[in-house]
């Protein structure tokens, strides 16, 4: 049984719950976010201890300037030393990507969303789940993507790529299945409010800590 078989039989249990495809797919974005929810601590985690070593990594930084082997050498030392791993917040951020080629060729089936009948596969604005949108989703790509990867940026090297990367996925937006466009701004907005709430309760337990 392929993965997209398996979507489908998903997609075809939650719509025939709530009675509507978009449901359906916010349900399973929500479900696969929850599923990944611990990873998703380790990554605030991470982002935080990151934040705190930036000015150790700074001095690295002036400090061996023009020695990048040296450079190099001594960050991996700090981040072993402080037990920190850059790679480990990159999960949680990666998983999504694949869950989204699999929603694009699953609503890419017209005949797969046909089947639901019109009722049930148009959703808000959207008259089928299976055509593009080529605004207003884009639009809500780009911004839910963009406050996503701010909450997550832990120096202002990144701020090119926070800003990038957004535009570029609000670009493909326009011609993917407006129900896989629905699932990447559910998965952004979910992932926005995660963050907050994990920020939240970090900062709790270290004030009851102290």
């Amino acid at each position: 049984m392929s993965i997209t078989s398996v979507m489908e039989s998903i997609l075809r249990y939650f719509t025939s719950l709530t009675g509507n495809l978009g449901w359906a797919i916010i349900i399973v974005t929500v479900l696969i976010k929850a599923i990944l929810h611990p990873l998703q601590v380790n990554q605030v985690k991470m982002m935080e201890a990151m934040k705190a070593l930036t000015p150790k990594i700074k001095e690295l930084e002036q400090k061996y300037k023009g020695q990048p082997q040296e450079y190099q050498q001594r960050l991996a030392e700090l981040y072993r030393d402080n037990k920190v791993n850059p790679m480990s917040g990159c999960l949680p951020m990666l998983i999504p990507l694949p869950v989204l080629i699999v929603f694009f060729r699953v609503l890419q089936n017209k005949a797969f969303v046909d089947s639901f009948g019109a009722a049930k596969t148009s959703f808000l604005w959207l008259t089928s789940l299976s055509a593009p949108d080529p605004w207003i989703l884009p639009v809500l790509s780009a911004v839910t993507m963009w406050f996503s990867m701010s909450q997550t940026a832990t120096d202002q090297s990144q701020k090119s790529m926070t800003i990038m990367m957004p535009l570029l996925f609000g670009w493909f937006t326009r011609t993917m299945p407006s129900g896989a466009a629905v699932y990447w701004v559910a998965t952004n907005v979910v992932s926005i409010l995660q963050h907050y709430l994990i920020q939240r309760q970090l900062a709790a337990s270290t004030k009851g800590v102290s």
